[in-house]
Formats: structure tokens, sequence, C-alpha cells
């Protein structure tokens, strides 16, 4: 099984499944049902927004919820706006 790093160059990738399904009132044991997946699957997905799904899994989350892949994964940035260092040179 591949490995998906929830790291890019400009920040963290994050899933919002949980955000979504709430907001279309589905568990994540009913989207596993409804997408052909398995229940842990979905409840590991929804439950660690830092966990990327497969490729084959997005998909079908994605056809099933009628969403694009923009719309599960998000690109957290890095860059921590409440530390700021000066050199003062």
């Amino acid at each position: 099984m591949p490995f998906y790093s929830a790291h890019t160059a400009s920040g963290c990738l994050i899933n919002d499944l949980s955000s979504i399904l709430q907001r279309k009132s589905l568990s994540s044991f009913a989207l596993s049902k409804l997408a052909d997946l398995s229940p842990t699957t979905t409840r590991k997905i929804c439950s660690d927004n830092k966990y990327i799904p497969s490729p084959d899994v997005l998909e079908k989350i994605c056809l099933t919820l009628s969403v694009m892949p923009g719309d599960v994964l998000k690109i957290q940035s890095t860059m921590d706006s409440s530390v700021a260092v000066c050199s003062g040179v």
C-alpha cells in the first residue's frame, strides 16, 4: 500500500471530510455503505484530518457525495502567523 504524504511544499494537506458529512447530515458509517468502503476507512478519514485517502478512495468519496477532490482536501499553511522574528539588521 503506498504512502500519501500530508506535507506539501507550501503547507500541510488536510482532509475536510467530517465537515462535508456534517453539512450533508451523513455519518461516516452511512458514507461507507453508500461508497462501498470499509467503515474503518471512513471512520479513520473523518477522525484524523491529516489522514490522506488513496486516490481510489478519494474518487469513491467524491462520486458518492457529488463533490470535487479540492472540496475534500485542503492545504493548511505551515506558516504560523502568530510568530514573527526580526533581526533588526
